[in-house]
């Protein structure tokens, strides 16, 4: 049964009350859509949107999100080359020096 959200804020006037989670007809939030996006921006209550009667979408509150630091740089200064031996060959015949290396040693345990 959907639920009129003139009972949740009457006019302006007046204070709105804390409601964890309403529904409304496609109709009417079509007819009332940015009153009742206030509506859920000031409460933090959800409003379920219903066609029929049956739910097909879900109006929620943004909340705050949490800063994130940024991907591009995220692993400055995390990777260690300890000498030349460690980069990875780019040329043919480098690459076949560097797999000949690790077929002799494979576990990279170099003996000393």
């Amino acid at each position: 049964m959907d639920v009129s959200l003139s009972d949740i804020r009457p006019d302006r006037g007046q204070a709105p009350m804390k409601l964890l989670h309403e529904r409304v007809g496609a109709a009417e939030f079509k007819a009332r859509c940015l009153q009742i996006m206030d509506q859920v921006k000031e409460t933090g209550a959800e409003v379920t949107i219903t066609k029929h009667g049956h739910p097909v979408a879900k109006l929620v509150p943004v909340t705050a999100q949490v800063s994130r630091p940024p991907l591009l740089g995220s692993c400055k200064g995390s990777l260690i080359i300890l000498d030349d031996d460690d980069l990875v060959p780019s040329t043919a015949d480098e690459w076949s020096d560097w797999e000949a290396k690790i077929e002799q040693d494979p576990d990279g345990v170099r003996s000393t």
